[in-house]
C-alpha cells in the first residue's frame, strides 16, 4: 500500500517532527529533515498534515499555502475525528496520488494529542 513511499520528509527540529521521525524510520521510512528550497518542494509530490479541528500553527499553515501554491496533492488528518475514517482516507490518499517524496507536518499541539498514539498503533501499512 505504501511501497512507493520512497522518502518521507518532517520539518525538522520542530516537536511534530521529534515526535514522528523515530516512529516512521521504525517502520522502514527513509526520513530526511524538510529545508525550505526550491528544489525540495518541487520534488515533494504529497503533504499529509496532522491537525486537531482544523487547528493550524502558523508555520504548518505557511507550509499548506506553499505546496497548495504549487498543487502538490494534501491529505488533512484531523486527530479529533475519527480514527477508523482517518486511517482509511490516508491509505485512499497514498494509493491515489502514489507519491514518492511525502512530507508529514502537524501543529506543536498534536504531538500530545491522545488520538496521536492511537494513530500510530493502527495505521495500516
Amino acid at each position: 500500500m505504501t511501497t512507493h513511499i520512497q522518502t518521507i520528509y518532517t520539518d525538522d527540529k520542530t516537536p511534530f517532527a521529534d515526535t514522528v521521525n523515530s516512529w516512521l524510520e521504525g517502520l522502514g521510512f527513509h526520513v530526511l529533515p524538510f529545508q525550505e528550497n526550491d528544489e525540495l518542494v518541487e520534488k515533494i509530490d504529497a503533504v499529509v498534515i496532522f491537525h486537531d479541528n482544523h487547528n493550524f500553527d502558523k508555520r504548518t499553515a505557511e507550509l499548506r499555502d506553499l505546496f497548495e501554491v504549487h498543487q502538490a496533492p494534501i491529505h488533512k488528518i484531523d486527530l479529533s475525528g475519527t480514527m477508523n475514517v482517518a486511517l482509511s482516507h490516508l491509505s485512499l490518499f497514498f494509493d491515489r496520488t502514489k507519491c514518492k517524496d511525502v512530507l508529514f507536518i502537524g501543529s506543536e499541539g498534536v504531538k500530545d494529542h491522545p488520538k496521536m498514539d492511537v494513530f500510530k498503533e493502527k495505521w495500516n501499512l
